[in-house]
């Protein structure tokens, strides 16, 4: 007993030690290596977010946090301007891209981009009484009328729907923006992220006076962005999302932001 014991001590200490400063397979160190992993982010709630409280929460918030503390390093925040997440990563202003980022091929060619965490789609916003003017079956049609101008954040897989189906588009600097516009009747629609959309829009939200149409925009997923050069941070994280998986903490933190 006690020398089963002892081999199982050896292997939680090598999994640990895994997940230091030090990554498995090399001595290359987290982050820019002084303790601490910078985490790119912007305001989107249910991501990453200042509550009533005043407590900077959200699903890559608490998420991030536990990955570092299995990493054994400081976690910090950062709000970036979302259509400069690459040049922020490139210069080192920050050390992740970690706030709903959807994975896109020009993406993985700009960074180290963690296999999908999320899954997300992009839906049309607008006020109740405008629903039906962008119903399921004819919201691009809805979309494409003359003189119609579509809010969504620049830089976005928002962004990327609306170019992509060659309409007039006006950017914003982050998706909460889009949400102010509609309601004070500046604008009419927007596409957004529809996990941002569940909690910001409809009945019992902020919002009860918008609601949005879900429509078939393709599926998305959530990647989590590092340097090219820094891939040895980038699949620690993901093996500390793996245990936070297996202990049941990643369920934990769905159940409390998606329900």
């Amino acid at each position: 007993m006690k020398k089963l014991l002892t081999i199982l001590m050896v292997a939680v200490l090598s999994a640990t030690a895994c997940l230091s400063l030090t990554a498995c397979g090399g001595a290359t160190e987290i982050g820019t290596g002084d303790g601490k992993l910078i985490i790119g982010y912007t305001v989107y709630p249910p991501m990453n977010y200042t509550d009533d409280n005043n407590e900077f929460v959200g699903f890559d918030t608490e998420l991030a946090k536990a990955v570092c503390e299995l990493l054994q390093v400081e976690c910090e925040f950062k709000e970036i301007e979302w259509s400069k997440k690459v040049m922020a990563l490139d210069s080192k202003e920050i050390d992740v891209v970690w706030n709903g980022m959807t994975i896109t091929d020009e993406l993985k060619q700009a960074m180290s981009i963690t296999e999908p965490y999320l899954e997300n789609k992009q839906v049309i916003v607008c006020k109740a009484a405008d629903a039906a003017n962008f119903s399921a079956d004819a919201a691009k049609k809805g979309l494409d009328k003359e003189g119609l101008t579509i809010l969504a954040e620049a830089g976005s897989a928002g962004d990327s729907t609306v170019t992509g189906l060659g309409l007039t588009f006006q950017s914003v600097t982050a998706q909460k923006d889009t949400l102010i516009e509609i309601k004070s009747g500046s604008n009419k629609v927007a596409v957004i992220d529809k996990l941002m959309a569940d909690v910001l829009v409809g009945e019992g939200s902020a919002n009860p006076d918008l609601t949005y149409v879900d429509v078939d925009f393709p599926v998305e997923y959530f990647g989590i962005g590092f340097r090219k050069t820094d891939t040895a941070t980038m699949f620690a994280v993901e093996k500390a999302i793996e245990m936070l998986k297996e202990d049941n903490t990643f369920d934990t933190l769905l159940s409390k932001y998606f329900g």
